[in-house]
């Protein structure tokens, strides 16, 4: 096919807004193998605000619907979809664009429930055509220094992760829906990023035990208005419910086992009040890696019994991280070990090389880095926690991934 992936943007609120900013790096530095040809959005006022920020940034204005099966069936030269709307719509979004003969990127979590899921990776087989999963958390410099550490032996051989992270306090976090059990819930919605990047560094999980709460009975005060206007919806703050009551649950923690014998600790909690709680560390028969929050830019820091320290720079030279044409290098020009950026910034770049990861793989007919596959083993796992609590004991992976336990 062409060198340049014509594609439609469904979805223009608060993460469709920060995927337009992704295309809008991958044009300011010649990176254009994708072109956002319509962008769709039920709100009328959402759509045309996003139109008008791609007539900004990318510089054409592109078409505008209402309509997700009309934008399919007016855009003739469409070959793919970017699908941005809540979970719960995933699959049903996803299907019509197989049908329609369009290849698909769609937001993280793959789909509402480990059975969309796979529906969604067999209709991608049926119809012959890519599915990738917008997973930006690996993209991260910081992350794949991580990956290269393990795999050159730095830390010798790792036994053991703790994954913790613990925030929030009463707000709302970012919309209504990532309180809703039946809209996905904020517990999957970021336990996938950890989940894609726990196997990212390990391989598979085999075994979970896992509990979970509702700490925070009602949630107020939405934070997005700390977003950069330019990032938000047009009508963010407009008719904004100001309480919620949650139906899911707020806090997981899990005990797990890795296929090839790794433990892991993985705790979560967006309940968390005062200082925020952030740990990502890994011990090996060497040494210890304590990874930086993602996107924050902070350096990886790797300690020794002997007590030596290598941090940033250093660690470049103890492993290969890229070749020479990852598109990283031109993403991250300031460093690959650690950046100085604003978290839009960052936010912005990590998304653009997920899009263009997807359409070189499109391009080039072959698997992009995140398929559907791989989103539907993130989902798996974050389900297993729920499904471990739900049920009061340990629960085997693949159990949840092909639909054997199924309680949650």
């Amino acid at each position: 096919m062409d060198e340049t992936v014509k594609i439609g943007l469904v979805g223009c609120g608060f993460m469709g807004i920060r995927h337009l900013h992704g295309f809008k790096e991958l044009h300011g530095r010649n990176l254009k193998n994708l072109e956002l040809t319509a962008v769709c959005d039920m709100d009328e006022e959402r759509v045309r605000h996003a139109a008008d920020l791609a007539e900004t940034h990318p510089g054409k204005r592109p078409a505008v619907y209402k309509d997700y099966a009309q934008m399919l069936n007016n855009e003739k030269n469409l070959d793919a979809v970017d699908i941005v709307v809540d979970p719960c719509f995933h699959h049903v979004l996803a299907d019509q664009a197989f049908k329609a003969d369009k290849h698909v990127i769609v937001e993280k979590p793959l789909g509402i429930t480990v059975k969309a899921c796979h529906r969604m990776v067999e209709a991608s087989k049926k119809y012959s055509k890519t599915l990738a999963v917008a997973e930006n958390y690996r993209r991260d410099p910081l992350n794949r220094l991580v990956k290269a550490t393990l795999e050159n032996g730095v830390i010798g051989r790792p036994y053991f992760v703790l994954q913790n992270l613990i925030e929030g306090g009463s707000r709302i976090i970012v919309t209504l829906w990532r309180h809703m059990k039946e809209k996905g819930g904020i517990l999957v919605d970021m336990g996938v990023h950890y989940a894609d990047l726990l196997q990212y560094f390990f391989g598979d999980v085999e075994t979970v035990y896992g509990q979970q709460a509702v700490l925070e009975k009602v949630r107020k005060g939405i934070d997005i208005v700390g977003w950069p206007a330019d990032v938000r919806p047009s009508n963010a703050g407009k008719n904004v419910v100001e309480e919620v009551k949650p139906t899911v649950e707020d806090t997981a923690l899990a005990i797990m086992k890795f296929k090839n014998g790794i433990l892991g600790h993985w705790l979560m909690s967006l309940a968390g009040h005062g200082e925020k709680l952030w740990q990502r560390t890994i011990f090996g028969s060497l040494g210890r890696i304590d990874a930086p929050l993602d996107r924050s830019g902070k350096p990886l820091r790797v300690s020794f019994d002997d007590g030596r320290v290598i941090s940033g720079d250093e660690i470049l030279e103890t492993a290969t991280v890229y070749t020479d044409n990852d598109v990283t290098f031109k993403i991250f020009p300031e460093g690959l070990a650690h950046y100085e950026l604003p978290f839009q910034e960052a936010d912005r770049r990590l998304i653009a090389i997920e899009l263009h990861d997807f359409a070189n793989a499109v391009i080039n007919t072959r698997k992009p880095e995140v398929d559907g596959e791989d989103g539907l083993k993130a989902a798996a796992l974050t389900y297993a926690i729920c499904e471990s609590a739900c049920l009061g004991k340990p629960v085997n992976v693949s159990d949840v991934e092909n639909g054997k336990i199924s309680s949650y």
